[in-house]
């Protein structure tokens, strides 16, 4: 991953995201990723709301982690979310989760634009959120 990043989400691990052995059940990852993701939409001046009111989503067409170390309750984690490929028909992202300066896992996702149907869309280039991409 580049040393460029977009977007930090800062999250504190709860008891409830541990598994049975005391460490962040692997799903917990996922969902942190999406909030990175929900964080970096309201950080570019595109909350999710607004761009649902508008007849875009961001299904998630992929997605992937890898876990390098392990993350206990009470502890506070950073989620580094970086652009990787933008196009007017879909984004990918990468994603570094760190405790403290320790990098504890690396993820990847890419996410279509599609309406509310389900239909891929292609946005526009005066698109508010293709622009506000661009500039990010």
């Amino acid at each position: 991953m580049s040393d460029a990043c977009d977007h930090i989400e800062t999250l504190r691990v709860r008891y409830s995201d541990t598994d049975a052995q005391g460490i962040v059940h692997h799903s917990n990852y996922f969902r942190w990723l999406e909030e990175a993701r929900i964080g970096w939409l309201g950080a570019i001046g595109q909350p999710y709301g607004d761009l649902t009111d508008r007849g875009i989503f961001l299904p998630l067409t992929t997605c992937s982690c890898t876990f390098q170390a392990p993350v206990y309750a009470g502890e506070h984690v950073d989620v580094h979310l970086s652009l990787d490929t933008v196009t007017r028909a879909r984004v990918g992202l990468t994603y570094e989760i760190l405790r403290g300066a320790q990098v504890t896992a690396t993820a990847a996702s890419t996410h279509a634009y599609v309406d509310a149907a389900g239909r891929p869309l292609r946005l526009k280039r005066d698109d508010p959120f293709w622009l506000a991409i661009q500039e990010a």
